[in-house]
């Protein structure tokens, strides 16, 4: 079983949750499942600067010769 992961943001304005409906649709396009989304913290530029929190998609690829999601 292999998985992708896709930054979705942390913004979820009526536009954003559209983008993040289009962007799962073509995920599943490729051959893959959504599967889950987890937060994360990401650094600050350079380790100095307040780090900032997003979301990554985690996908399944279903069919072993799904291409790339990017």
């Amino acid at each position: 079983m292999k998985y992708r992961v896709q930054a979705i943001g942390k913004e979820f304005s009526d536009q954003a949750i559209k983008t993040l409906e289009t962007k799962l649709n073509n995920a599943h396009e490729k051959g893959y499942r959504f599967h889950s989304v987890m937060e994360v913290q990401q650094p600050g530029c350079g380790g100095l600067g307040t780090p900032t929190i997003t979301y990554l998609a985690i996908f399944e690829q279903v069919e072993p010769d799904s291409p790339p999601l990017n």
